[in-house]
C-alpha cells in the first residue's frame, strides 16, 4: 500500500569506476632487476617450494613478508616464507590474497632463476586470465621436476619467449614434466622463441592442441630437449611463421617428427633447424623454401638416411654453407613426394 504516491517497480544498478575489489589481488609484476622482496638474489637461492593460498593470513613462523599487490595502497596479495622443517636455511614461499591471486598483465619474471625451487603450487589460487606476457616465467628453474599448469588460462597471453627456458649452461635442467590444461590458450600468442629450450630433461609435453595462427617465431621452440620421445606439431599452423631456426635442434631422442603439413611459405630461417637428429627419415614435401635466405647447418650432424622434398623446396637464395656437415645424408631427394 502507498499513500499519496504511484506504486513502481524499476531496478537500479551502481557502477563503480574499475572492480576495487579485483585489482585489489593482483599481484605485482617483476621487470627490474633489484628486489627487496622474495625476488631477492638470498631467497631466490634458498626457496625451494612456492604455493598459492586463498588468504593472506602471515603465519608467526614466518620470517619475512611483503606486499606484493600491484596496487600497493589497496592491494591485498601478500608473500611470505617459513624456515622448511628440515633446513632452517631454505624455505618454504606463500603468496595469497582472498580469494586467491590475480596473476598480473606482466607476468614476465615471476619465478625466474629461482634454482633452488623444486615445487610449485597453484591450487586454483592463481588465475591469469589477464595475463598478456609470460616471457621466462619459470626459466631457470633447474630444479624441477614436474610443472602442473594444469589450472592456467593462457588465452590473453601473446608472448611465451623462453617460459620454461634454461641456459646452456644449466646442464642440471630436471624437468621431466609438463602438464597443460585445456584452457592453456595460445590463440593469442605470437611469439614462442625458446620456449621449451634447453629443457635437457624433459620428456613429456603435450602441445598437440596448440594453436599457432598467429605465431611468427618459432627459434629454438624445442632446441636441445634431450630427451623428449616424441612432440606432435601436426596441428601447427605455421603459416605466419618467419623464424624457425633451431627449431628442433638436438633433439636427439625423437625416433619421428611429423611436419608434412608444415607452411613454410613466409619462413626466412632455418639456420641448424634439425641439426643432430638421431631417426632416418624426414618428410619436407610440404616445405615452401623459396623466401629462406638461412639454411645453414639445417642438417648437421644428423643420422638422417632419407630426405624427401616437394616442388618448391629450393636452396637458390640460401647460405647453405655446412647444410650437410657430419651427417649421413649429403643430399635431398625429390620426385617421391
Amino acid at each position: 500500500m502507498t499513500s499519496g504516491y504511484a506504486a513502481f517497480s524499476t531496478n537500479i544498478t551502481l557502477h563503480a569506476k574499475g572492480n576495487i575489489k579485483e585489482k585489489s589481488r593482483v599481484i605485482q609484476s617483476w621487470t627490474s632487476v633489484s628486489q627487496t622482496d622474495f625476488h631477492s638474489d638470498y631467497y631466490k637461492q634458498n626457496i625451494v617450494s612456492a604455493t598459492f593460498m586463498d588468504n593472506n593470513n602471515v603465519p608467526d613462523s614466518a620470517v619475512e613478508s611483503w606486499n606484493v599487490s600491484e596496487d600497493k595502497e589497496n592491494g591485498e596479495v601478500m608473500a611470505w616464507v617459513v624456515p622448511t622443517a628440515s633446513d632452517n636455511s631454505k624455505y618454504d614461499l606463500y603468496i595469497g590474497a582472498k580469494a586467491g591471486v590475480i596473476a598480473n598483465e606482466n607476468s614476465r619474471n615471476l619465478f625466474d632463476s629461482f634454482y633452488n625451487i623444486k615445487s610449485i603450487v597453484f591450487n586454483d589460487n592463481f588465475d591469469t586470465s589477464n595475463a598478456t606476457t609470460m616471457q621466462s616465467m619459470f626459466r631457470r628453474c633447474v630444479n624441477l621436476i614436474e610443472l602442473d599448469l594444469s589450472s592456467f588460462d593462457t588465452s590473453n597471453v601473446t608472448d611465451m619467449v623462453g617460459m620454461f627456458q634454461s641456459d646452456d649452461a644449466d646442464n642440471s635442467m630436471k624437468i621431466q614434466r609438463i602438464i597443460l590444461g585445456e584452457n592453456f590458450n595460445t590463440s593469442k600468442v605470437t611469439n614462442m622463441r625458446a620456449m621449451f629450450g634447453n629443457c635437457y630433461s624433459l620428456v613429456d609435453v603435450d602441445v598437440s592442441g596448440f594453436d599457432t595462427r598467429n605465431v611468427t617465431n618459432m627459434r629454438d621452440m624445442f632446441a636441445s630437449c634431450f630427451a623428449l620421445p616424441k612432440v606432435d606439431v601436426s596441428n601447427f599452423d605455421t603459416s605466419k611463421v618467419t623464424n624457425m631456426q633451431g627449431m628442433f635442434y638436438r633433439c636427439r631422442s625423437l625416433t619421428e617428427l611429423d611436419i608434412s603439413n608444415f607452411d613454410t611459405s613466409n619462413v626466412t630461417n632455418m639456420r641448424s633447424m634439425f641439426s643432430e637428429l638421431n631417426f632416418d627419415k624426414l618428410d619436407l614435401c610440404s616445405f615452401d623454401t623459396r623466401k629462406v635466405v638461412d639454411m645453414n647447418g639445417i642438417f648437421s650432424g644428423t643420422n638422417l638416411q632419407s630426405i624427401y622434398v616437394g616442388p618448391n623446396w629450393t636452396t637458390e637464395n640460401a647460405d647453405i654453407t655446412h647444410m650437410f656437415y657430419n651427417s649421413s645424408v649429403s643430399s635431398v631427394t625429390t620426385g617421391q613426394c
